[in-house]
């Protein structure tokens, strides 16, 4: 995807589990241009249709794929076209998969998430190097031993995106290498604004209970009563099968709030129109919009959760409780409260957080020495 023409170091075969450009997918792609730089070159395995596909196709990269029938866990297996069809066609799947990656031949093939366990047993088995890159916490189940077993044996290495993930993979004294996300930079940071009327705050993410959606919504029930220059923004869509009931509900209370929703927008646009962001997340290894949050220059809140943990310092925001609507209200109602000095302090130490700790290029580092150490050692 990148113009230049360095020395060849080998090709990489991405492989990616949903057709949306999820987080997980967005983080990688934005490494590739950074990894073609030093000499890689990728092609990319991708349920199609689906808008994943469809934005690596404009971009003119090497997409192959189909429709995908695995899922994980017993309630998406019922998920259309069922649980019979999905089981029928996964053999097959994995024949053509495989059939796929002895014609590309690549030097290592690079499975980009947790979910994407199959296709890297099957890469594997017949012989390719296989990295599993994982953005997502270990399953908190009886699926766990088997995604460890996963993690430590199915494949040659294993990447995790946090401290905190990469510790919920850890068996005895072995671990996953922490690559950590990274966000882009934007030339300028979000204006401060000295005295906001409304007071714009927003989250962004799947309309789940892992982003903890719900409670954004019943934080903005307590504030907006008693404060009505705060303005509530809820970006995000139910995409989640196993939660769209669920997150249709939460819309609808979200609406009868007078919270403004979004199923989509530009992200770092958006963010430049909003004086805080928040996630209130249950679960999460390391969100990558909070990162553009923060490179963005706004202050923020989080829930002191996994990797939200590890992005977030005392100087950078302000991190709540889990699962608490009120300490989220009032976290909301001390941001709003600060002077335009503190909260422009606050977004700049966040700017500076990601630049310094969280930019592409050292991203971009840590996948580019694990290539070359699977390369030459398998």
């Amino acid at each position: 995807m990148s113009s230049a023409q360095p020395k060849s170091r080998g090709r990489v075969l991405v492989v990616l589990h949903d057709e949306l450009l999820n987080g997980a997918t967005i983080s990688v792609l934005r490494a590739v241009p950074l990894l073609e730089e030093q000499g890689w070159q990728f092609g990319f395995w991708v349920p199609q249709p689906g808008p994943a596909a469809n934005f690596l196709r404009k971009r003119g990269a090497q997409v192959l794929g189909e429709a995908r029938p695995i899922v994980s866990g017993f309630e998406a297996l019922r998920e259309p076209p069922g649980a019979w069809r999905r089981l029928s066609a996964t053999p097959g799947y994995l024949r053509r998969f495989s059939k796929a990656v002895r014609a590309v031949a690549p030097q290592l093939v690079h499975s980009n998430s947790l979910y994407s366990y199959a296709e890297a047993l099957t890469a594997r088995a017949i012989g390719v190097p296989t990295i599993l890159h994982v953005h997502d916490m270990a399953p908190e189940s009886r699926k766990l031993a088997i995604a460890r077993w996963v993690c430590r044996t199915g494949v040659n290495r294993t990447v995790a995106v946090s401290e905190a993930c990469a510790a919920s993979y850890a068996i005895d004294d072995w671990a996953p290498e922490v690559v950590y996300e990274a966000a882009p930079i934007p030339a300028k940071p979000a204006p401060a604004r000295d005295n906001p009327r409304p007071f714009v705050v927003g989250t962004v993410g799947v309309i789940s209970k892992r982003k903890g959606s719900d409670i954004f919504v019943g934080a903005a029930r307590q504030v907006l009563p008693e404060k009505r220059d705060i303005e509530f923004r809820l970006v995000g869509e139910p995409t989640d099968p196993l939660d769209r009931d669920w997150g249709m509900d939460v819309l609808q209370a979200a609406a009868a709030a007078g919270i403004r929703h979004s199923p989509r927008v530009e992200v770092l646009e958006e963010l430049r129109t909003w004086d805080a962001f928040v996630l209130p997340s249950r679960k999460d290894p390391f969100p990558i919009v909070m990162l553009e949050a923060m490179a963005s220059g706004l202050p923020v809140i989080g829930t002191a959760v996994d990797g939200i943990s590890e992005q977030l310092t005392s100087e950078t925001g302000i991190l709540i409780e889990p699962e608490s609507p009120t300490a989220l209200a009032n976290a909301i109602r001390e941001l709003s409260a600060m002077s335009v000095e503190v909260r422009r302090a606050m977004g700049l130490a966040a700017r500076e957080r990601v630049s310094s700790h969280f930019d592409l290029a050292r991203q971009a580092r840590g996948l580019d020495g694990v290539y070359r150490r699977l390369a030459a050692h398998g």
